[in-house]
Parts: C-alpha cells; structure tokens; sequence
C-alpha cells in the first residue's frame, strides 16, 4: 500500500476509530495503538491517550508515522546532521535541546556516530553522504510529513512526541450489539466528531454515525438512531420527562443564548444550576469510563436546536422538552421497544447520575 492510501487509512481510523485490516499498518500495531479484531484494526486506548498531546489533528496524523522504525531512524539523521553542524558553530544550546529531547533515542544516534566516524572524528560529510542516498527512498514521507524537505524544528517536533509516548495495557473492546444498551456500555470508545459523516458498513466495536439496519417505520426518529449524540441527548430529555411524571423536577435543559444550561433541583426544592450541557455529558461519560476520540466532546447544545428543528423537541418557557405528540409516538407504537425498552439501562444510569448530583446539593 503506498503511503498516500496508508495516510487515508489513519484518517479513517481518527475519524471513526476502526479500518479494515492493513498489514501496511503493523507499525502501529507493534506499538499499541491499534489491536486486530476479526477482519479490522481498532483504535486503542493508547491511540485516544497519545493523541490528547496535540492541539492540531494534522500533527497527531502525521506523527503517527513517525512510529515506523525506518521513518524515525531517518529522522533521527536529519536531526543529527543539524546538531552536529551546530556544534561546528559552538552553538551548545543546540546540542543541549537535540539531546535532551531525544534521550530515548540516543542509543541509535550513537550508532550512526560509530558508522559515520572517520579518524577518530564525527564526520559530517560521511553523514551528509549517507542521507542523500536515502534521499529518494524517504522521499514520499518528506512529502507526507513536511511538504518538502525535513527542517530540523518540525523533525524535532514529531520525535519529542514520538519518544514521549507511554504505552499502556490495552484496554478489552467490548462488541457493539444491535441494542442501545449493548451500543452504550461502560468502557465504550464513542467519536466526539457531530459532524462525522454515517457509514453504510455497520463498525464492529466504536459507536459512531451509522445507517442502522433496523428500520423505523417513523422516519424522524430514524435520524436519531443514526447518531450517538443525538440519541444520547433525546435520551437525557425522556428521562427529563419521567422525572416529572413521577412528580419530581429533578432537572431542566434551560436555553441561554446559544448553549444549553443543566439546572438540577435538589431533595429540599431548591433549585442550583449545575453548569452547561457539555459540562453535565462530560461527567457522565466519566462515570461511564467511555473512551472518547479523537478529543474532548463539545458543542452539544447545536443538538439540542436540531432536535427542535425536526419537530423532536420544542421549548417552552426557554426549557427544551419533548412535545406531547412525540410523546404519544414513542409511547403507543411499535417505536417503544427499540427506544425505551431496549435503552433501560443507559436511561436507569443517566437517573442515578441526575440524582446523585441531586444529593451532592
């Protein structure tokens, strides 16, 4: 596979957190990044952890190659070549960063010394020599990685990440089921990505936008079972709603500008605003273990308005709440097994977590 189509593979693979299986992708695999499922790589606990180090999607992506040997020997060289030029010009600061950031990596370093070493001397020539024959084999990956040439201070870059990488245990996936409650176990990686677009195939262990196979005979509510998020915020709303058929207003979805307030109402009436929406799920996931990727999960409030906009919530006295013809739906049609009956779990976690924060007043 060449390294274009390997670049689309780890694209797909931050998106969505699984891929086909790729041998061309066993790098990544020797490191713990990816485990082999069946027929497909799944993203690890270690890939979601590593990833957490950048701020831009681009360089996680492109660090990730960094990881095969040969590509991060290269780098390696090319860093070298710069260190030792800069010891010519008694630039020691120079020196003091290339080893101070590449500690992890010195013993391979000094190995290239030992090879390029002429007259009991380091030679930067022999060097400069050895990299230019490797010039067109590394050539696609200079392309990849710097879109040209390497430069020392982006070489740099990606090996300090690379060699601060920590491999951890690998946590067990648990297979997605066809249930909502066998889709949102504890310990479940889900995207944060609202913008994802749905897969045709089915994933196997990550829940993320997808066509489901069951159909629903009401379209609208289809769209919500295409969507993690979605689904989860529909969900935090019926159970909004079974609080207070129980005669209880433990919580409300207050609008406030353009966010989405959490207010929680403790066991003595009063009423405390317990912060914003992205705020209330983050926790929650927490509790849950959930390993979210490719970052942490935002803007949820743009859900809540899109509900609205398809006739699924509506807000009265600025609180989103789910319109008694909804209700109806959801409750005396075939609609009530896959939604109701078959989330009791997620919803029975959600209640405690409402009341525990309840407590906590």
């Amino acid at each position: 596979m060449n390294l274009k189509k390997k670049h689309l593979r780890v694209i797909e693979l931050f998106n969505y957190g699984e891929c086909r299986y790729e041998n061309s992708l066993a790098f990544l695999e020797q490191q713990k990044l990816l485990e082999r499922k069946q027929d497909r790589y799944i993203i690890t606990n270690n890939w979601i952890n590593y990833g957490q180090q950048f701020l831009s999607e681009q360089d996680n992506l492109l660090s990730l190659f960094c990881f095969k040997d040969d590509n991060q020997q290269y780098l390696v060289e090319v860093a070298l070549l710069t260190a030792l030029k800069m010891s010519e010009t008694e630039d020691l600061e120079g020196i003091e960063i290339f080893v101070s950031n590449l500690s992890r990596l010195s013993s391979y370093a000094i190995s290239v010394l030992a090879e390029t070493n002429e007259d009991s001397g380091f030679s930067i020539l022999r060097l400069e020599e050895r990299l230019k024959q490797k010039g067109e084999q590394f050539q696609d990956i200079n392309r990849l990685l710097f879109d040209g040439p390497p430069h020392y201070q982006r070489v740099m870059f990606y090996l300090k990440h690379v060699q601060a990488y920590k491999q951890e245990n690998v946590i067990e996936d648990i297979e997605l089921g066809k249930k909502i409650d066998s889709q949102w176990q504890k310990g479940r990686k889900i995207s944060t990505d609202l913008s994802l677009a749905p897969l045709k195939e089915r994933p196997l262990y990550t829940l993320v936008p997808f066509i489901p196979e069951r159909k629903i005979e009401h379209p609208q509510f289809q769209h919500i079972f295409t969507y993690p998020w979605k689904l989860f915020v529909f969900l935090c709303c019926i159970v909004r709603e079974n609080f207070e058929a129980q005669g209880v207003q433990a919580i409300r979805f207050q609008v406030v500008g353009d966010g989405v307030d959490v207010l929680l109402t403790a066991s003595n009436h009063q009423q405390f605003r317990y912060g914003s929406f992205d705020e209330f799920a983050i926790e929650f996931c927490k509790v849950n273990q959930y390993q979210l990727f490719p970052n942490e999960l935002r803007n949820l409030h743009t859900i809540f308005q899109n509900l609205v906009e398809r006739k699924l919530l509506t807000v009265v006295d600025d609180e989103y709440r789910l319109p008694t013809t909804i209700e109806d739906v959801i409750y005396h049609t075939r609609l009530f097994i896959p939604l109701i009956a078959e989330s009791k779990q997620l919803r029975a976690r959600l209640e405690q977590w409402v009341d525990e924060l309840r407590e906590k007043r």
